[in-house]
């Protein structure tokens, strides 16, 4: 009798340290929906594990699982892993953040394609994630991320010497109006940038190519001022769009465009620069592109190149950005490896200041960051390994993957709220023209 009390004894200890030592059967991934959009945040969670286990939560993305990130964590007193306030312990990214899994995903080989150095890298659509224990798959979830929302209509743009695509969010009337410009890598914005974050937030927006795509010119070089009026006017055109409520965003020398198209256009009435230029550069990425944009067949002032700086010749070059007329954001990072877009924010600011500006101005300038800050939560962690698209060097965007990541973040969320004033909630002004 007391050999038998003692091996019930022992097999009651034995059971008590497994399921100490092991999460639950019960465990599972705690997910308020699992369809998204990419610059949506998702409440990531574990329940039902052991308290104080040790469990790593896995991402995978793509064909072949070829993204992926991992990070440990030790479960609460209530057996919850809550990925929204927890550090973890070991992994891929180190303070508590929502979508550190996302952002700091890695591929697992070097992309045979090449990357503009101000483009959203590109994300899949789906992502599994598993909690896993001792080596074990416990707990797995499936999730979708859309770079545009469910009835967002799309589409080609290819009239009046026009292209790009056309993006109209569901519903009738006339809607607030975007148009999205790209920057020295050339084509058409992908939807996984601004355009599609705004299109599926009720803006109509026209991502439109200057160059890099069939019928336009090859590099930027001799891009007439006209050819965006023509887009102007398309927009006017079309049903779906508010033609008093119109705005520009752009990126790198995109924002040195979206500047310039601000001080040409009077009916523009916001400007969104992300690492933007105060002055005129000169054609990108071709020898013999000595023009970066033309106004009435002329050539439009630029820098001088590097050695020949006459103080007249910068001084000519510098955009007249009071002539804007509308509200401007600038967004850049102090660590900006391709153009010094912080101190050239400044100066921008300090021109505003000194012209008296009429209209709102805001910039918003991040540390631990550079050229990379677009539209968050997807992969930071190329930022000093990616070739441009025509000259096929690599690019140093400058900033650290967490810093960009922040940066991505809170200039999303300040970017979105500063459009909707201005132009969603404002009120009607003149058509541009």
């Amino acid at each position: 009798m007391m050999h038998r009390t003692l091996i019930c004894s022992i097999a009651a200890i034995a059971l008590a340290i497994a399921s100490a030592a092991s999460p639950a059967e019960s465990a599972h991934f705690d997910l308020s929906t699992n369809d998204v959009l990419i610059d949506d945040v998702i409440p990531i969670a574990v329940s039902g594990v052991s308290p104080g286990a040790k469990v790593t939560v896995r991402l995978r993305g793509g064909l072949d699982d070829e993204w992926t990130s991992s990070a440990k964590f030790i479960a609460d007193d209530s057996g919850r892993i809550d990925l929204t306030r927890m550090a973890p312990v070991s992994g891929s990214y180190k303070d508590a953040d929502a979508m550190g899994l996302f952002w700091s995903a890695e591929r697992k080989a070097t992309p045979s394609r090449i990357s503009d150095e101000n483009d959203v890298e590109a994300s899949p659509d789906h992502w599994t994630l598993t909690a896993e224990f001792g080596g074990a798959v416990v707990a797995r979830a499936s999730i979708r991320r859309r770079a545009v929302a469910a009835g967002v209509r799309m589409t080609p743009v290819r009239e009046r010497g026009l292209a790009g695509t056309f993006y109209e969010p569901p519903g009738g009337g006339r809607h607030p109006t975007l148009l999205v410009l790209s920057g020295s890598g050339g084509g058409i914005p992908p939807a996984t940038g601004p355009a599609g974050g705004l299109a599926s937030r009720g803006y109509a927006v026209l991502a439109l190519a200057y160059f890099g795509v069939e019928g336009l010119p090859r590099s930027l070089s001799n891009i007439p001022i006209e050819y965006f009026g023509s887009a102007l006017r398309w927009l006017e055109s079309q049903p779906s769009v508010d033609p008093t409520r119109v705005g520009v965003v752009g990126a790198s020398r995109g924002a040195e465009l979206a500047l310039l198209l601000g001080t040409a256009f009077e009916g523009l009435r916001i400007v969104v620069a992300y690492e933007p230029s105060n002055v005129v550069w000169r054609g990108c990425c071709d020898r013999a592109a000595q023009v970066a944009w033309t106004i009435g067949g002329r050539p439009i002032a630029a820098m001088p190149p590097t050695g020949r700086r006459v103080s007249l010749e910068a001084e000519l070059a510098e955009i007249q950005v009071e002539r804007i007329h509308g509200a401007v954001l600038l967004i850049s990072g102090r660590d900006d490896g391709v153009w010094p877009s912080s101190a050239m924010a400044e100066r921008i600011v300090e021109r505003l200041k000194r012209n008296n500006f009429a209209y709102a101005y805001k910039s918003h300038v991040y540390d631990h960051a550079g050229h990379g800050i677009a539209r968050p939560y997807t992969s930071t962690m190329e930022l000093n390994s990616r070739r441009h698209p025509l000259t096929g060097k690599t690019v140093h965007l400058g900033g650290t993957p967490a810093g960009t990541a922040k940066a991505r973040e809170d200039s999303w969320r300040q970017m979105l709220a500063f459009v909707d004033e201005h132009l969603r909630d404002a009120a009607t002004a003149p058509a541009a023209r």
